[in-house]
């Protein structure tokens, strides 16, 4: 039997612009089973980032119900809910988002000793991930200093040092040219291969990318379908 990762039940969100009400998702149900690669298919403007932001407990649903790993962090407290995403989800952005003043070995490092790692543990696993990212030449190095390949392979070691059970994927080649965003893409692949139980959430424009997955889904007018 499949362990279920992720549910959403009748999620629904939307925004006040002025006098008008803008609504993003519009009931939203979604399941995703662990070892799925389901990639979320929508047009600029059709509410992914908002999805996933929810998803990660970065908003909060105005209604419905989001449960993560059989808990629901929603009706968590700031703290719990910080503390649940840094153990059990690793964010993975389109911009990167690495603290410019830590080098690449920090950078990781720092997202363990946050989850409650001790630092030698934190260090060790972080310089294993590089390795595995292909950046152990580029540990001491601040962010500016790499190519965006190199920030998003560190921002991909740095999402998986905690060994979250959900890895949330914002657009991760949308900053890229097209062969480097290869080369990420074939990056989710091996992880995959290496570890089949692991499970990801990508969202994405491109209609090549989201064939790479497992399952794609199409978000269109704040509804959610299997594709």
């Amino acid at each position: 039997m499949s362990k279920k990762i992720l549910e959403l039940r009748n999620v629904r969100h939307s925004y006040q612009m002025g006098q008008k009400t803008i609504d993003i998702l519009k009931g939203v149900n979604f399941v995703l089973d662990q070892g799925e690669w389901c990639c979320i298919y929508g047009a600029s403007g059709s509410g992914k980032t908002t999805l996933l932001n929810l998803i990660g407990g970065l908003e909060i649903p105005q209604s419905g119900k989001i449960t993560v790993c059989g808990e629901v962090p929603a009706e968590m407290s700031g703290n719990q809910a910080a503390a649940f995403r840094a153990s059990r989800i690793g964010f993975i952005f389109q911009s990167y988002h690495l603290l410019p003043e830590l080098t690449v070995l920090e950078n990781v490092t720092l997202a363990g000793t946050i989850a409650g790692q001790s630092f030698h543990a934190a260090r060790k696993k972080a310089m294993q991930l590089l390795s595995t990212v292909g950046l152990e030449h580029r540990i001491a190095h601040r962010p500016m200093e790499l190519s965006g390949g190199e920030q998003q392979r560190t921002a991909i070691a740095r999402s998986l040092i905690n060994d979250p059970a959900l890895l949330l994927a914002d657009e991760p080649t949308g900053n890229l040219d097209p062969d480097t965003g290869s080369e990420i893409l074939k990056l989710f692949q091996s992880l995959r291969q290496a570890d089949p139980s692991r499970t990801i959430l990508m969202i994405t424009h491109n209609l090549d990318i989201a064939a790479l997955a497992s399952r794609t889904a199409d978000l269109k007018n704040g509804i959610l379908s299997n594709r």
